[in-house]
């Protein structure tokens, strides 16, 4: 493994991205999250705001923690805070604002979780001017007053400012990777993910780095199988606006495609990307229902339900917890200890994926980053474009040329296809058979080793694509 020094990292990254980037180092350093349980891009676009070149660590705490007391209340005081509206004054809050759309009752219902309120409203003008609350939430500031509305009063939100960063431009990313050595990238993105490179061996930097991939890759499907503390729901939980994360617990029907008494799309139609965490012990309201809609969605990026079809480009994640023996699973038939749902072959034939979680050490303080990397709502931005984004606009993601089985050559396109869009890798690049079309295959042959241990008659554990 050739080290890569960290001043001469932390130089290439400062001089590709300028703004873009932050000091992970500082942003450990001051332990915001500490004082309010908010994600990492929020976090760091706070720093970033009050952040002033003349100030000690000290002062940007003091600074940051003023304005989070003013504005992003605890949940104890969420009380105080309606009281205040209920007797007249306009309130400013950061918060992530999520409006959905009755039809039925002609409403635009706004969600204030930090209010735990559900049927606020918002104005035309914000909406108009903020269509991205309608796309799972945005967090900013938001003024909030309280109106009459017939015989009821209700919170309105009346200005909205969107937390940004700073405009995200696809081209300045080619243009950076051309300074970077494929591995260099690979400790870009470590940092920025909040590891520190240093800490980790080639091999586990190249499968940390696959938690990405269902970021910027639509209707990726995975399973990560690990032992507790390896940091399987961080990045989930923290690098991306676009990701709704379900720790655990029972889920209906309703949440997962649509409800059909409110009309309200489900899980899988407003988000990139579905995480299911704790996987081992999540259940299913109707489950023999929800397989069914699984297999179809998982399939084909559509599901129905009643009278509708809802297609979507969310990927569905499943994380779950495994017992090693001398560093392997106990088991060869490991994902044995997932809910029954999971271990009918017709269904996990649909994932693409399963990464080693294994393979990733336990996160230790000594492995966070200890430099610079490119802002987390940034990182975040970049990502969910590169899911949409045309070959002619970013020369990047162009699938390999494969045969064989057609879910096996499907999943292994679509696995090359992410990793050449998150390591800026084409097939003509000296570097691409080695980071992006072998890993590729080796993460989808390790989904066809678990088909053969659920169904031996039917599935071999070899892959045969060419």
């Amino acid at each position: 493994m050739t080290a890569i020094d960290p001043q001469q990292l932390d130089a290439k990254i400062a001089a590709a991205f300028g703004e873009l980037t932050i000091d992970k180092a500082l942003v450990r350093q001051l332990k915001i999250r500490e004082k309010r349980t908010i994600p990492s891009f929020v976090e760091e676009w706070l720093i970033s705001r009050f952040k002033k070149p003349d100030q000690s660590d000290a002062e940007i705490y003091q600074a940051i923690t003023d304005f989070m007391s003013r504005h992003l209340p605890a949940k104890n005081e969420k009380e105080k805070i309606k009281y205040r509206l209920q007797s007249g004054e306009s309130i400013v809050l950061l918060d992530r604002f999520d409006v959905r759309i009755d039809i039925k009752k002609s409403e635009k219902l706004l969600t204030i979780p930090c209010l735990d309120e559900r049927n606020a409203r918002v104005s035309d003008d914000v909406l108009n001017s903020n269509q991205i609350l309608l796309e799972g939430g945005q967090w900013g500031a938001g003024r909030l007053f309280v109106r009459p509305e017939g015989k009821i009063n209700v919170i309105e939100l009346t200005e909205f400012h969107p937390m940004q960063s700073g405009k995200v431009r696809l081209e300045q990313l080619v243009k950076a990777r051309e300074e970077f050595t494929t591995r260099e990238w690979i400790a870009l993105l470590l940092r920025t993910m909040g590891y520190e490179p240093a800490a980790y061996n080639e091999d586990q930097q190249n499968h940390v780095i696959l938690r990405l991939l269902p970021l910027l890759q639509n209707n990726l499907n995975l399973m990560e199988l690990a032992p507790k503390g390896t940091g399987k729901s961080f990045i989930y939980s923290n690098l991306s606006r676009y990701v709704w994360l379900n720790s655990g617990g029972a889920l209906t029907q309703a949440q997962l495609f649509k409800n059909l008494n409110t009309k309200e799309v489900g899980l899988l139609g407003r988000h990139d990307l579905l995480v299911l965490d704790e996987g081992q012990s999540i259940s299913f309201k109707g489950e023999d229902d929800i397989q069914a809609k699984f297999k179809d969605y998982l399939e084909s990026g559509h599901f129905s339900i009643g009278n509708d079809k809802i297609t979507s480009e969310c990927g569905l994640i499943v994380l779950a917890n495994i017992e090693l023996y001398q560093g392997l699973p106990r088991q060869s038939n490991y994902i044995r200890h997932l809910p029954d749902m999971f271990h009918e072959s017709a269904l996990m034939d649909r994932f693409h994926v399963i990464i080693p979680g294994w393979k990733i050490p336990r996160f230790e303080t000594q492995n966070a980053a200890q430099g610079f990397g490119i802002k987390a709502d940034v990182f975040g931005e970049y990502l969910h474009q590169l899911r949409t984004v045309s070959f002619a606009e970013f020369p990047f993601g162009k699938p390999p040329n494969l045969t064989g089985d057609s879910r096996d050559v499907k999943a292994v396109s679509r696995l090359a296809t992410a990793l050449s869009k998150l390591l800026l890798l084409n097939p003509d690049h000296p570097d691409y058979e080695a980071y992006v079309l072998n890993p590729a295959k080796d993460l989808r042959a390790r989904v066809r080793t678990q088909l053969a241990e659920l169904d031996p008659h039917e599935f071999s554990a070899e892959l045969r694509v060419y």
